[in-house]
């Protein structure tokens, strides 16, 4: 075999070599089965660019394919959805909402939203915890801005209005925006968009 038929084989395998190595932390049988995946990908585009008028020279396949650490990097995301999905790991869940937040409008506004739900959760948690330690200080208060969750000198202006209820309250309230919270990012990671489709789509 020639060295002109060789050498785009050559840069097949360099290419996939490349694409192994950027989906590096995944099972080594998912790793084996995307490298697969692109391989049919590539020999199907150059099988039709053969078929044509005009050939198309490998380089410009792996070029509109996208880069091995670009399709590594999406491929990576896709597994991370897949176990958020069936994770009830906050931790987990908001990571993978971030790394979806990156890259669509719809996955910004579920982070944006996530967010809030967290947070709101953990200050009810934390000051249920810090009551006891400042029970003149830590409450939900109402005053002329409005509610206030949290710490605040006291005044005439304030009324705290849940007193040692906000102990068993913020608990309750930091556990239900948690659950609430979680189960939402776990419907919306469903419309996180399927890595295999968007690759098919760009060969």
């Amino acid at each position: 075999m020639s060295d002109q038929t060789q050498l785009p084989q050559d840069q097949v395998e360099a290419y996939l070599a490349r694409l192994h190595k950027a989906l590096a932390g995944l099972p080594p049988d998912d790793v084996e089965e995307v490298v697969r995946e692109i391989r049919g990908h590539i020999a199907e585009r150059a099988a039709y660019a053969d078929s044509g008028e005009n050939r198309m020279p490998i380089e410009q396949i792996l070029r509109e394919l996208g880069t091995p650490e670009h399709i590594g990097s999406l491929y990576r995301t896709d597994a991370l959805v897949a176990h958020a999905r069936a994770s009830f790991s906050p931790a987990l869940i908001i990571r993978t909402t971030i790394r979806w937040a990156t890259g669509t409008v719809v996955g910004f506004v579920a982070f944006l939203v996530g967010f809030a739900g967290y947070v709101t959760g953990l200050a009810f948690i934390a000051c249920a915890i810090m009551k006891p330690f400042m029970p003149d200080q830590i409450g939900l208060w109402i005053g002329p801005h409005g509610f206030v969750l949290g710490i605040t000198r006291p005044s005439p202006h304030n009324v705290e209005l849940l007193g040692w209820w906000l102990i068993p309250t913020g608990f309750a309230m930091g556990a239900s925006f948690f659950l609430g919270t979680t189960a939402f990012l776990r419907w919306m990671l469903r419309f996180a968009p399927r890595t295999p489709r968007r690759v098919a789509s760009v060969a």
